[in-house]
């Protein structure tokens, strides 16, 4: 009976889910883009939280991000993961994510977008697989340049909470405050143009609970993923 178990082809995945080692350091993990959206030349703006979160990502990875033609890369030593950032602004990001995509030989389904949301709270993430842009110009780029709509070629949304109204205020353990603030008489495009506060840079990088958060969907997916190829 062990011997058949240890055959079974969800018996590795299982196992691994189990251990304290992420999936992205296993040589047989499935292979994902993680691309995080932004504005370059405004990198500490609430529309670049994407790009702040592959900062943190390729910390916590130990991965290197070199210049490469159109963006920023690199990846971990197993392969696993690729980290981008686009060199260009948001709207037009999409061909340089999409030429990522294909020199890495990734599909849209192991393409991880990570991205502001002015529809959710601050520190608060929303993992979906497939969906329509819902009005952001930089996921409307990479469906364009993908020739996909919401359905035909699905990919992972990490959408980032950065809420719109008051700036975040501090909770009681000194943490940015998850209540949630859609205040839609404030002007959406000043909002996310604005600059992260101290809280939500904290919250979201190196050692912070919502860069851990973010590591933590990762691992999901790629768990996922590993699933799908199995089964």
């Amino acid at each position: 009976m062990v011997s058949l178990l240890h055959k079974h082809p969800l018996f590795s995945i299982m196992a691994r889910a189990h251990t304290r080692r992420s999936l992205s350091t296993f040589s047989d993990a499935p292979r994902i883009l993680i691309a995080g959206l932004g504005n370059a030349p405004y990198p500490s703006t609430r529309h670049s939280i994407g790009q702040y979160i592959i900062n943190g990502l390729a910390s916590h990875y130990s991965i290197h991000m070199s210049s490469s033609r159109g963006g920023h890369q690199g990846s971990n030593p197993t392969g696993s993961i690729t980290l981008f950032k686009a060199k260009q602004l948001m709207n037009v990001s999409g061909p340089s994510v999409v030429a990522a995509m294909r020199a890495g030989q990734v599909p849209p389904s192991h393409l991880v977008l990570i991205y502001d949301s002015l529809t959710h709270a601050p520190c608060r993430l929303a993992v979906r697989f497939g969906g329509s842009a819902q009005g952001h110009n930089g996921v409307k780029s990479v469906m364009a340049s993908l020739g996909a709509s919401a359905t035909s070629k699905p990919f992972w949304q990490i959408r980032v909470g950065v809420g719109r109204g008051n700036p975040a205020g501090s909770g009681v353990d000194g943490e940015v405050s998850q209540k949630r603030m859609i205040n839609k008489s404030v002007d959406a495009a000043e909002w996310v143009l604005g600059p992260l506060s101290e809280e939500e840079k904290r919250y979201w990088g190196v050692g912070g609970k919502g860069l851990d958060a973010v590591v933590r969907e990762i691992d999901r997916i790629m768990e996922k993923l590993g699933e799908e190829a199995d089964g």
